[in-house]
């Protein structure tokens, strides 16, 4: 087969009459770009897809692009039932996120950044205009949502809340982010209302008792630290790269002001609420506080909390120093000699034998103590403890004896009704017969005091008082630390009942910054270690972690979108000149 090969010059004559006149071509060209050179500079959205241009229509365009779009420029966007539902979606972070911050910060302030972002519009009102038109035409949606904070964060409900503005803010980020790949936007602008947004949820999350009637092992208050954090970080992002361009007395005074956004704002609040965590009550801590016991401001109410606590650490063997209880002691031996300070003084051992001698009504309590029928209660258990205590330690009681007492304190945990505070009566019962050496059998009483730690159980909080712990009477709404120690201590005898979920307890011990400032924040953390040492006692699981804390992940989130929200507007390039006359 022979080929006949084409030369290179006929190729070229055959194509020839389909080749491009380069000048026309040029020309098109250029007609196409100046076309939508011109096209985007009256609708900078142009390259968004109808969807978007249809939810961008329900924005504040000038505000969100930098009065680079006007207020009709996405008007012709398709009004679709699932664009205006994203769009309505979008109403809550732009209310709080975007608009409030421009409020605040006014228009002497955005006509500053204006002019020296744009020096075109430098006199252009234009974002001032649209922020006021989308509170008068939103005025009373806004309201609501403003409302709808208020209330939920009041009523505890911050995971629906959080939930809530992360959809929301999810909504805003998707249209943000599609402006910035037109090169649209004013990251200085998003950033400032985006941390003026995190700090009144910060505010919020500060004053409110947010998690009260639900099962949390962090501090919900903390919360407040994580907003506040994250108002400066996001203050950070915007204003790093803004300084490049600055003068240098204009940098040096935004440090100043940085610095003290953070010595007066940031670091005292994280500080507070972040303390319990970053300082637990450590046993080294615990057994400081022991050892410092040296007066009691509220006489026997001080002596009990205390002796809680320091019966702990002897029982964890921390050794404590005490030399100054003893000397409060000794004030108290010389002077009136209070039973109740006398039984907890008893019962961490602070009392010698040979002190018992100063006691002067030592042996006319003991006497009376006998003087009573075998099976008839001990009226005022709480007063006659420290006989029983003394009588023990000096170790003058017959076997006899021992079985009176034995029988007294039996009838004295029969006759308990729940009008009473039972939970420490009952402790105190079951304490006292294991001292005289007649420990309680504890498949006798076990579904007796089962029931009366239902019973006290509160699950209901409010008003800062947490959910989950132990009531001292059955009238009063919510528990306190030291009735939830003595349940956990009748926990370690009687058993855990059924039923009974041990978490709500763990909620009400965790270390609280706002409300467990004193001696109840170390009753709170013994307790707590001794709820997590019961006998056949189940560790939280991650998961449960995780579902507890979803209110402090979701404000985490919910920073990390500020973030991202201002990191992903475009930097604005500062007009140097317009800076220094500025």
């Amino acid at each position: 087969m022979s080929v006949n090969p084409v030369t290179e010059d006929q190729i070229r004559d055959a194509l020839s009459p389909f080749r491009a006149d380069p000048a026309r071509f040029e020309t098109a060209v250029s007609a196409r770009l100046e076309s939508a050179r011109i096209r985007h500079q009256d609708d900078p959205l142009a390259g968004l897809s109808p969807f978007l241009r249809g939810v961008a229509a329900l924005l504040p365009l000038p505000f969100f692009t930098g009065c680079k779009t006007g207020e009709t420029v996405a008007t012709i966007g398709p009004a679709t039932v699932s664009v205006k539902l994203l769009g309505y979606l979008a109403f809550p972070a732009i209310s709080l996120f975007v608009l409030l911050g421009a409020t605040i910060f006014g228009i002497t302030k955005i006509r500053g950044i204006q002019r020296r972002n744009h020096p075109k519009l430098g006199d252009d009102p234009a974002i001032n205009e649209a922020v006021q038109l989308w509170w008068r035409q939103h005025r009373w949606p806004a309201g609501l949502v403003f409302a709808g904070t208020l209330t939920l964060m009041w009523i505890g409900a911050t995971w629906l809340l959080f939930l809530f503005y992360i959809i929301s803010f999810g909504v805003v980020l998707y249209v943000l982010a599609s402006f910035a790949r037109l090169g649209l936007g004013n990251r200085q602008l998003i950033g400032q209302s985006c941390m003026m947004g995190l700090v009144f949820l910060g505010q919020l999350a500060g004053s409110f008792a947010i998690g009260d009637s639900d099962i949390h092992f962090i501090d919900q208050h903390v919360i407040a630290a994580v907003f506040m954090g994250g108002a400066l970080l996001v203050l950070a992002c915007y204003a790093i790269d803004f300084s490049r361009g600055a003068s240098r007395q204009s940098s040096r005074n935004r440090r100043w002001a940085w610095a003290a956004l953070v010595a007066i704002l940031v670091v005292p609040l994280a500080a507070w609420f972040l303390n319990p965590i970053f300082r637990p009550a450590t046993p080294e801590r615990i057994k400081t506080y022991v050892e410092s016991f040296h007066q009691a401001p509220y006489s026997t109410a001080s002596w009990h909390l205390w002796e809680i606590v320091a019966r702990w650490a002897i029982e964890s063997k921390l050794d404590p120093d005490l030399s100054r209880p003893r000397r409060l002691l000794a004030l108290e031996i010389s002077g009136e000699q209070n039973p109740f300070i006398l039984a907890d003084a008893f019962s961490v051992g602070l009392i010698r034998v040979e002190e018992i001698v100063l006691l002067k009504a030592y042996q006319a309590e003991r006497k009376s103590l006998f003087a009573g029928k075998a099976k008839q209660p001990i009226l005022s258990l709480s007063q006659k403890a420290w006989v029983i205590r003394a009588s023990v330690l000096l170790d003058n009681l017959t076997v006899a004896e021992r079985d009176h007492l034995e029988q007294q304190l039996l009838a004295t945990l029969d006759d308990l009704t729940d009008r009473f505070d039972v939970l420490d009566a009952s402790l105190t019962v079951t304490r006292l017969l294991k001292e005289i050496d007649r420990p309680v059998d504890p498949a006798r009483y076990r579904a007796r005091i089962h029931g009366w730690l239902r019973k006290f159980q509160s699950l209901t909080g409010g008003g800062f008082q947490l959910a989950g712990g132990f009531k001292q009477y059955p009238n009063v709404p919510t528990g306190s630390v030291v009735s939830t120690s003595a349940a956990i201590e009748l926990m370690k005898v009687y058993g855990i009942p059924d039923g009974l979920d041990l978490n709500w307890v763990r909620s009400f011990l965790k270390p609280m910054a706002l409300i467990r400032l004193s001696e109840e924040k170390w009753i709170a953390a013994v307790a707590l270690d001794r709820l997590n040492h019961l006998p056949g006692v189940r560790q939280p699981t991650w998961l449960e972690w995780l579902y507890y804390e979803r209110s402090l992940i979701a404000a985490l989130v919910l920073v990390g979108l500020c973030v991202y929200a201002t990191l992903s507007s475009p930097i604005r390039q500062p007009n140097i000149e317009g800076i220094r006359e500025a």
